[in-house]
């Protein structure tokens, strides 16, 4: 019995090698989004730089971990999905994330440190956590649903 299981489990990395890297790739960036999660924070600027300026450790802290965050959130989304349109849209987005989100929240800060507002919660939750890029999991999803009829359609 022991030796079709094995049959059986090469058999399935034999055929669904793509499928099975996916599943690496999602699992990894699963596990490293939850790292960050857990250790928030972890000072990044330390490892970089020598420096006593706090506002310097806050600006590269923060820019680290939106892009780690991101990018983590991007390859996620190109494991479940494996479409490079669905990733190109996701960098677009991550893009306007730093014009419009990441830049407007470093200025707030630099500018009102002691204000602490909803607005400025608002942006530090979208800033830290990957949450406009993990948005898109579920738009990404209707979309494929919404094009998998079509797709039968035209088939037969």
């Amino acid at each position: 019995m022991a030796c079709l299981g094995s049959i059986f489990l090469k058999a399935l990395i034999i055929v669904d090698k793509k499928k099975l890297g996916r599943i690496v790739i999602g699992g990894a960036a699963i596990l490293v989004l939850l790292i960050f999660f857990i250790r928030q924070r972890f000072d990044f600027a330390g490892l970089l730089i020598d420096t006593d300026n706090q506002l310097t450790r806050f600006l590269i802290n923060r820019t680290i971990r939106f892009f780690i965050n991101d990018m983590f959130a991007i390859l996620l989304i190109y494991a479940l999905f494996a479409e490079r349109k669905y990733v190109v849209f996701a960098l677009w987005v991550q893009l306007l994330g730093i014009i419009f989100l990441l830049i407007p929240y470093f200025i707030l800060k630099i500018n009102f440190p002691s204000y602490n507002g909803p607005l400025i919660n608002f942006l530090h939750r979208i800033i830290l956590n990957p949450t406009l890029i993990i948005l898109l999991i579920p738009a990404f999803y209707y979309q494929q649903r919404l094009k998998r009829p079509a797709d039968r359609d035209v088939e037969d």
